[in-house]
C-alpha cells in the first residue's frame, strides 16, 4: 500500500465489529450486573441487555459477554496498529 491513508475497506470493517462488539459486550455485561435476564418471549430491552436464565452457573452466563468484549477490543486493537504501522511506513 503506497497511499498515506487506509482505504475504506481496510478501515470501516475493523471498525464496525469494533464498536459493535464492544458495545453489544458492555449491554450484557451491564444487564448481568443489574441481574436481567433475556429468553425468548421477552421485551426487545431484556433480550437486548439481558443474559441467560438463572438456572445456569454465573460463569457460563459471565462467558458471553466477555466474548463479544473480547472480539470487540481486539478488532479495534487491530485497526490502531494497521493506522500506526501505516503512518510509521511512510
Amino acid at each position: 500500500m503506497n497511499s498515506a491513508i487506509l482505504t475504506f475497506t481496510d478501515w470501516f470493517p475493523a471498525l464496525f465489529v469494533g464498536i459493535f462488539f464492544t458495545a453489544f459486550g458492555l449491554l450484557k455485561l451491564y444487564g448481568l450486573s443489574r441481574g436481567i435476564e433475556g429468553g425468548a418471549g421477552k421485551p426487545f430491552r431484556q433480550k437486548l441487555l439481558g443474559t441467560c436464565p438463572g438456572w445456569q452457573s454465573r460463569t457460563l452466563r459471565l462467558g458471553f459477554p466477555l466474548l463479544l468484549l473480547g472480539i470487540g477490543l481486539f478488532s479495534l486493537a487491530v485497526l490502531a496498529w494497521q493506522c500506526y504501522a501505516n503512518l510509521h511506513t511512510q
